[in-house]
C-alpha cells in the first residue's frame, strides 16, 4: 500500500514558532509513517486582502502534486481574507485541515484565545489594578477583540479614548504599527493608560524600541503584554508577559486530525488546545513565585506521627493530566515515586524518575517551551502536594527538598538546552555566512551549484533540488540542481513537471521543505530540501542567498548572451560586408581593402617574404550561357566555378593573418569582383610554379559542369600581375593583372603575365 503524503501550506517565521508547529507537524508524520511536504510563502500580512502573486504561485505547485490531503496555516496572509473561497474551491479534491484558526465547517485544531486573553487581562487588573488598558488588535479582528470588550466592560474599564481600531492601523507596515499607536495615545489625544497589550511579537518588539526613544520606563511607567511567546519575549529587556501559545501541539494534533481523516476515522469538527499565561517582569511582576500558592507551612513538630495515606498521591493524575494534556512526562510513574520518597523518607525515587524521563523527553524534542511547561507541571503539583500535606511539616520539608533538586535539574537542562542550541546555531550561522559570501560573490551558474554542492552538508541539509523557471513560468521549469543524501547528481532535466516532486523526491524523502525562489516579485524557480535541522530560518536564509544569486547568475549569463549575440551579428554584418553572397567569396570592397593593406603595410604586419602574383580571372562567352539556360543556371555555374577555384588555389593563394582590421584568421585572397570577374592574390611560389598553377586553373574550369542537368562547357582567360616587379600602387598593379588578362582574352583559355612578351 501505497504511503500517506500530506502537504503543509504555510508561511515563512522570523521567530522559532513555526518551527515549533512544523516539528509537531513532523513528529505526528513520523508517528503515523506518512510523508509531509511543507510548502511556505512570504509573509504580507500588512493587509490580508492584498493579492499575493507567490501564494498563487506556491499553490499552483501544491495543486500539482499527487496529496492525499492537506494542513493550512487558518490565519495565513492572502487565504484569511477575500481569497479564501477560491482557495477552498481550488483544493475542494483534498481533504483540508485549519491550524491555528477554528472554522465552523472546515475540521480545525486551534488554541482558545479568549481564556489566554480573559487570563491576561484579570491578571493585569487584580493583581496590578490597572484599570486604562490599551489592546492593540490584529491585522484582522477576531474573537480576541471580543474578549477584551466584554473584560472592560464587565469591570466597568471602557474608555473610548483608550480605543485603537483596526482602521487606525489598516495597511501600516508592522514595523509602523506602534510608531502609530504612540503618536495616537501620546500625540494627538494624550491620554494616560497603564498597560498596552499587543498581539503579536513584532509589536511588541517595536513598542519597547519606540518607549525607549521616547524614554518611557516599562514596568515603571506603564505595563506591557504580548499575545506570542518567542524567545525575543523571553529574553527581552525586561522580558514580556505572554501567553504559551501551543504551536507544536497544534502541528501534532493538526496532522494527526488529517491522518485519522483519511483513515475514516471519528473526530470533532474543532478541537482546542490549552493554553497558559507566563509571567515575567513586564507586568510588574519581579520573579516568578507569584505561580506558587500561598500556603502556610507550620514549624517542623517533632512529635508528629507520619499516619497520612500518602497513596491518595496518585489521585492527583487526573487533575495534572486534564491541566497538562499535552505533557509526554509519565504522571502516575513520578507519583508513585513520590509516594516511595514519602514512605521510605528518601529523596531521589522521585528525582530519578523525573531526571530520566526529562533527558528521554528531551531527545524527542528539546525546545525551551517544553522546559517552560515541564516547569509549569512542577509548580502545579507543588500546590496540590504542598495543601495535601497539611500541617505534616517533616513531608513538607521533605517534599520541599525533592523540590527544590527538581527545578534545579530543569533550570540545568533549560541552561542546556540554550547553551547548545546557540553554539549549534552559531556554528549553522557562521556556515550561512561563508556560504552566503560564496554565492554573491559568483557570477556564474556552474560555480554557484559547485558552491552549494561543496557546503549543504555543512549546514546538515542532506538534500537539495532547485528547479528554474524559463522567465518566471513555472510550467516550463528545468531541474538545474540535485543534491541526493549528500551526493550530487549530474543528472539535469531541462523540462519537468513541478509533480516531480512528490512523484520522485517525496518517495525517497519522508520530509521536505519546499519554497519558492524569489528576488523581489520576480519567481525564479523552485527550491526543496530535507531537513535535518528543524529550524525553517535556515532554510529561509539560504533561500534568499540562493535566489540572489541565481538572478545575478542569470543576468551575467543573459548579458553574455547578448553580447555573443551582437558579436555573431557584427560578424555577420562584416561577412555580408566583406563577401559575395552567391559564391561566399571575398567581394570587390574586400579585395580592395586587402589589397591597401598588403601594399601600405608590406612586410611589417602581413610577414610578405616574396612577392605576390595579382591573378585576374575572366570567363569566355559566359554571357550566352546566361542567355542560353537563364540566369539560374548560370549563378549555378558560377557557385562551381568558384568552388573549383577554391580547391585548386587552395595552399597557393595568400593567407592572410587575424588582424585588428577585420581580416580573418588565415582567410583565402581569392575573390569575386562581380559577374563573371575573379580574383586572387597568390604568393611565395616561383616564376615556373605560377605559371604551372596558371595552366592547372584553365583545365579546371575547362572540365564540363553538370547544371540543371545538362553538360556545360566554358573557358577562363588569365591575367598575371607582379609585385613589386610589375608595379608598387595598388591602381599600377590591378592595371597591369586586367591588362594582361585582356591580351589573354584575344586568344581563349590562356593566361598571360604583364612582362610577358608577345
Amino acid at each position: 500500500m501505497e504511503k500517506i503524503r500530506l502537504g503543509f501550506l504555510t508561511v515563512h517565521g522570523d521567530t522559532e514558532n513555526h518551527s515549533q508547529m512544523m516539528g509537531g507537524v513532523f513528529e505526528a508524520a513520523e508517528k503515523y509513517d506518512v510523508s509531509v511536504i511543507r510548502f511556505a510563502t512570504r509573509v504580507f500580512a500588512e493587509n490580508y486582502d492584498r493579492y499575493n502573486a507567490e501564494l498563487d504561485n506556491l499553490q499552483k505547485i501544491v495543486k500539482e502534486q499527487q496529496l492525499d490531503g492537506l494542513m493550512y496555516l487558518g490565519w495565513m496572509p492572502g487565504l484569511a481574507g477575500k481569497y479564501f473561497p477560491a482557495f477552498l474551491e481550488r483544493f475542494n479534491y483534498l481533504p483540508i485541515v485549519s491550524l491555528g484558526t477554528k472554522y465552523d465547517d472546515i475540521p480545525n485544531v486551534y488554541a482558545d484565545p479568549e481564556k489566554c486573553i480573559t487570563d491576561l487581562m484579570e491578571h493585569m487588573i487584580h493583581t496590578h489594578g490597572c484599570s486604562r488598558i490599551v489592546f492593540v488588535p490584529p491585522s484582522i479582528p477576531d474573537i480576541r477583540n471580543e474578549v477584551y470588550m466584554r473584560i472592560i466592560n464587565k469591570y466597568g474599564l471602557y474608555h473610548e479614548e483608550l480605543l485603537i481600531s483596526n482602521n487606525d492601523l489598516r495597511d501600516l507596515p508592522f514595523e509602523d504599527r506602534m510608531l502609530r499607536v504612540l503618536a495616537i495615545l501620546l500625540d494627538e489625544r494624550q491620554v494616560k493608560f497603564d498597560a498596552v497589550l499587543v498581539m503579536f511579537d513584532t509589536d511588541a518588539q517595536n513598542l519597547l524600541k519606540q518607549l525607549k526613544i521616547r524614554g518611557i520606563r516599562v514596568p515603571g511607567d506603564f505595563a506591557i503584554a504580548s499575545y506570542e511567546d518567542t524567545e525575543f519575549a523571553n529574553y527581552s529587556l525586561p522580558p514580556l508577559t505572554t501567553i504559551t501559545y501551543p504551536w507544536r501541539e497544534v502541528g501534532y494534533y493538526g496532522c494527526e486530525k488529517l491522518i485519522k481523516i483519511l483513515h475514516h476515522e471519528t473526530i470533532e469538527n474543532s478541537t482546542g488546545i490549552i493554553s497558559k499565561l507566563i509571567i515575567r517582569n513586564s507586568c510588574g511582576c519581579r520573579f516568578n513565585n507569584v505561580k506558587l500558592s500561598k500556603i502556610d507551612v507550620v514549624q517542623p513538630d517533632r512529635h508528629a506521627t507520619g499516619t497520612k495515606d500518602f497513596s491518595q498521591i496518585l489521585d492527583f493524575s487526573q487533575s495534572i493530566r486534564q491541566m497538562f494534556p499535552y505533557t509526554s512526562l509519565q504522571i502516575e510513574q513520578l507519583l508513585r515515586a513520590l509516594v516511595s520518597d514519602f514512605a521510605l523518607g528518601t529523596t531521589t525515587a522521585f528525582f530519578n524518575t523525573f531526571e530520566e524521563q526529562l533527558e528521554a523527553d528531551m531527545l524527542l524534542h528539546p525546545s525551551i517551551d517544553m522546559m517552560d511547561e515541564t516547569e509549569e507541571l512542577v509548580y502545579f503539583l507543588r500546590n496540590r502536594i504542598v495543601a495535601f500535606l497539611s500541617n505534616d511539616s517533616r513531608s513538607i520539608l521533605l517534599f520541599e527538598s525533592i523540590l527544590l533538586k527538581t527545578l534545579l535539574i530543569i533550570k540545568e537542562k533549560s541552561i542546556s538546552i540554550i547553551g547548545y542550541g546557540n553554539i549549534e546555531m552559531k556554528g549553522i550561522n557562521q556556515q550561512l555566512h561563508y556560504v552566503s559570501q560564496s554565492l554573491i560573490s559568483t557570477f556564474n551558474l556552474k560555480p554557484l551549484l559547485r558552491v552549494l554542492e561543496n557546503n549543504l552538508s555543512n549546514l546538515q541539509i542532506r538534500s537539495c533540488y532547485i528547479f528554474l523557471a524559463k522567465h518566471g513560468n513555472l510550467d516550463d521549469c528545468s531541474l538545474i540542481f540535485k543534491y541526493d543524501n549528500g551526493i550530487r547528481s549530474m543528472e539535469q532535466k531541462s523540462r519537468v513537471r513541478l509533480g516531480y516532486i512528490s512523484e520522485e523526491i517525496s518517495g525517497k524523502h519522508k520530509r521536505l521543505l519546499c519554497q519558492l525562489l524569489y528576488v523581489q516579485d520576480e519567481c525564479l524557480g523552485v527550491i526543496v530540501f530535507e531537513p535535518q535541522l528543524i529550524d525553517i530560518r535556515i532554510y529561509q536564509t539560504l533561500s534568499l542567498h540562493i535566489s540572489s544569486a541565481l538572478k545575478s547568475a542569470l543576468l551575467m549569463e543573459n548579458l553574455t548572451h547578448e553580447i555573443t549575440l551582437r558579436k555573431e551579428k557584427e560578424n555577420q554584418l562584416q561577412f555580408i560586408a566583406n563577401h559575395d553572397a552567391l559564391t561566399g567569396l571575398h567581394n570587390r570592397r574586400y579585395f580592395n581593402s586587402t589589397l591597401e593593406y598588403l601594399l601600405e603595410n608590406g612586410k611589417e604586419k602581413a610577414s610578405v617574404k616574396a612577392p605576390f602574383y595579382l591573378v585576374f580571372i575572366d570567363f569566355d562567352d559566359i554571357k550566352i550561357i546566361n542567355d542560353t539556360y537563364g540566369h539560374d543556371a548560370g549563378d549555378e555555374l558560377l557557385i562551381e566555378i568558384a568552388l573549383r577555384l577554391k580547391t585548386t588555389l587552395s595552399g597557393f593563394s595568400y593567407r592572410l593573418p587575424n588582424d585588428a582590421d577585420g581580416f580573418e584568421e588565415k582567410s583565402e585572397a581569392i575573390f569575386r569582383l562581380g559577374g563573371d570577374e575573379f580574383t586572387a592574390i597568390v604568393s611565395g611560389i616561383s616564376l615556373y610554379e605560377m605559371e604551372q598553377l596558371a595552366a592547372e586553373m584553365i583545365d579546371t574550369v575547362k572540365a564540363p559542369y553538370q547544371v540543371e542537368g545538362k553538360k556545360i562547357h566554358i573557358t577562363c582567360s588569365i591575367g598575371i600581375s607582379s609585385y613589386p616587379d610589375d608595379a608598387n600602387s595598388a591602381v599600377e598593379i590591378v592595371t597591369c593583372a586586367d591588362t594582361a588578362m585582356y591580351r589573354a582574352k584575344t586568344k581563349k583559355s590562356m593566361f598571360c603575365f604583364y612582362n610577358e612578351k608577345d
